[in-house]
Order: C-alpha cells, then structure tokens, then sequence
C-alpha cells in the first residue's frame, strides 16, 4: 500500500474510534462539559501517534524530507493522522505545492 494512501486510511480509521469515543465521553455524568472536547482531542491526537509507532511509517520520509532523527518524523506523522483525513489532506497538499517550487 502507498504510504501517503496509508496515511488517510490511519487518519480515517482515527475519525472514526473518537466518534464512538464521543458518546461515551459525553455519557460520563461527573466529567465537566468544558473538558470534553479537549478530552476527545487529546484521545484523537494519542491514537494517532500510537498507529504511526504501531505501523512504523514516517510521511516526512515518504515526502523526501531529511531528518536526523525518523521518531520525529513518526511523531509528526501520528499528529498529523490525529488531527483526522481532512487536516491529513490538507497538511500534504500544501506541502507538495511547496515542494514543486
């Protein structure tokens, strides 16, 4: 499968565990409504790191960005597949745009 392709499937995959999260999170009577939303961020962000670790793939290095050190660019790639498809999507489109120039 092509890394990139894998990406948006990890990132979609994510999408979809915090929207069952969402519920459960919601149904927690004693949890204060203001941390919810945070609560379900940091949820998406640690399952997206978590996969990238899991599956070993680094975007920067699929994108032919050198780094010394690949866990970074694992980890980047785990906030990226955190964050959900459509940030994924647009996180890689604007970086080939500014790799063609």
């Amino acid at each position: 499968m092509d890394g990139l392709a894998l990406v948006f499937m990890l990132a979609v995959l994510v999408e979809k565990v915090v929207e069952i999260f969402k519920d459960i999170v919601y149904a927690i009577p004693f949890f204060p409504d203001k941390f919810r939303p945070l609560t379900l961020e940091l949820l998406s962000l640690a399952c997206g790191v978590l996969l990238a670790f899991q599956s070993d793939i680094n975007a920067l290095e699929l994108l032919d960005v050198k780094i010394s050190n690949p866990g970074v660019g694992i980890v980047i790639t785990g906030l990226v597949i955190g964050k959900g498809a459509n940030f994924a999507h647009d996180f890689f489109h604007s970086f080939s745009k500014s790799n063609k120039r």
